[in-house]
């Protein structure tokens, strides 16, 4: 019994402490561009919603109006394949940040530049400036 006990705790470490270090992971500025861009380019709103900014909120809800009304193009961008290549910070300041961000789209090379805020401690995409 005192053995099982043990392996269930040595467990629960180990799982707390890969959570904890993934968790600090998606904290950084290119972390956030990378899952904020795989959501862009593939049409999963939810997950935009949550890597960027609350202001920029109404730009994403138009983006998610205007894919409802052509229902095959979002079918389209739901199948893109994305591969990332590399994302690096090209400035960053306390609470800005600017990133760029190399994938390879459909099989085309693409790079794009990402704007991000700090917003209540997360690295979050803007898609509106102040």
């Amino acid at each position: 019994m005192k053995r099982g006990f043990w392996i269930l705790m040595l467990v629960c470490a180990v799982l707390t402490t890969v959570s904890c270090q993934n968790k600090a992971k998606k904290n950084t500025p290119e972390a956030a561009t990378e899952q904020f861009a795989k959501a862009f380019y593939t049409a999963d709103f939810p997950h935009m919603y949550e890597y960027s900014t609350k202001k920029s909120d109404i730009v994403i809800e138009q983006l998610q109006n205007l894919m409802k009304e052509n229902p095959e193009q979002l079918e389209e961008v739901k199948n893109n394949k994305v591969e990332f290549v590399s994302t690096s910070v090209e400035a960053q300041t306390d609470s800005t940040c600017t990133c760029a961000c190399k994938v390879i789209l459909n099989d085309q090379p693409r790079t794009d530049k990402w704007d991000l805020f700090k917003e209540d401690g997360q690295w979050k995409v803007t898609l509106i400036m102040p």
